[in-house]
């Protein structure tokens, strides 16, 4: 069943302090709405709930299950590479029949990282460098809560006009390793920037940050060449898993000018095949990306 059509008159009879509302994003099936609310700015995202939801058992639902994690997580996170939770909290609502669930977050004026990618190419070498430690900002707050975001991808990622710095959306899939995960025994997330152990539910009891740095070194890879490492379009289900798990990429400097061997070195690193090839540490990949802004 499709998301409702939700119109800035729905929106102003759920929210009546809501001054004006225009659609920003829509993919699935969720919706996203660029909100004036007391005055201020806000993204007001819209999801939408099965029809078997019920109001009085919201807290066992899957949907609400991640919603209320991605606000926490938003609510928890200080840094400014992590989007930040916004002033209307979630809540359920029906809309033409339908159950839906919402809630802001800060409204981020700028580009997703992959229509950067689609409408530019490559970003230069020192901006790849530059995304590449801002990512780390984020994971490394993630990873001081206990947490892996484990969907890190250029559509999840946005450029702010206003400063040209970046920042990581979408935490709703985030993997809590001191508990259960909402998606325990199931594949969660974007498969092309699967880190290998994503595909194997035993290695996933033991995740930790290395997996996002596998993600971050795709996302990277694709930001330093225009080329995504182990996917095109004719790539079918079977051969990408085998590609990620057992296919090195040719080093992104022979795919693309101004691209330094020891950026090689580090994005191909970050994309080892098991988590002990990566960075043992994130402060030794946060060192690494430092050391070249003094080349």
């Amino acid at each position: 069943m499709p998301l409702p059509v939700i119109t800035e008159e729905n929106i102003q009879q759920l929210l009546p302090e809501v001054e004006s509302a225009t659609p920003i994003g829509r993919g699935g099936q969720k919706v996203v709405f660029r909100i004036v609310y007391k005055a201020d700015p806000l993204a007001l995202k819209f999801a939408l709930l099965p029809a078997t939801f019920q109001a009085d058992n919201a807290d066992i639902d899957e949907t609400v299950l991640r919603a209320q994690r991605e606000t926490q997580i938003m609510q928890d996170c200080d840094s400014p590479h992590i989007v930040k939770l916004g002033s209307i909290p979630l809540g359920t609502a029906v809309i033409d029949g339908q159950n839906v669930l919402y809630f802001s977050e800060e409204l981020i004026e700028g580009s997703a990282l992959n229509e950067l990618l689609r409408l530019n190419g490559p970003l230069p070498a020192a901006e790849v460098v530059k995304l590449g430690q801002q990512m780390c900002s984020a994971i490394g707050e993630l990873w001081s809560l206990g947490k892996i975001h484990r969907d890190i991808k250029p559509g999840n990622i946005m450029r702010r006009e206003a400063d040209g710095n970046y920042v990581l959306l979408d935490a709703g899939l985030a993997f809590d390793v001191a508990g259960e995960s909402i998606s325990a025994g199931f594949m969660v997330g974007t498969m092309a920037y699967f880190s290998p152990e994503q595909f194997d539910y035993t290695s996933r009891r033991t995740m930790d940050f290395r997996s996002d740095i596998f993600s971050l070194g795709v996302t990277l890879y694709e930001a330093a060449t225009g080329q995504h490492p182990f996917f095109s379009p004719n790539t079918s289900t079977p051969h990408l898993f085998t590609k990620i798990t057992k296919h090195v990429p040719p080093p992104p400097s022979s795919l693309a000018a101004g691209i330094s061997d020891a950026v090689d070195r580090i994005i191909l690193r970050m994309m080892g095949k098991s988590p002990h090839l990566r960075y043992r540490k994130l402060e030794q990949l946060v060192a690494a990306l430092g050391s070249l802004e003094a080349e």
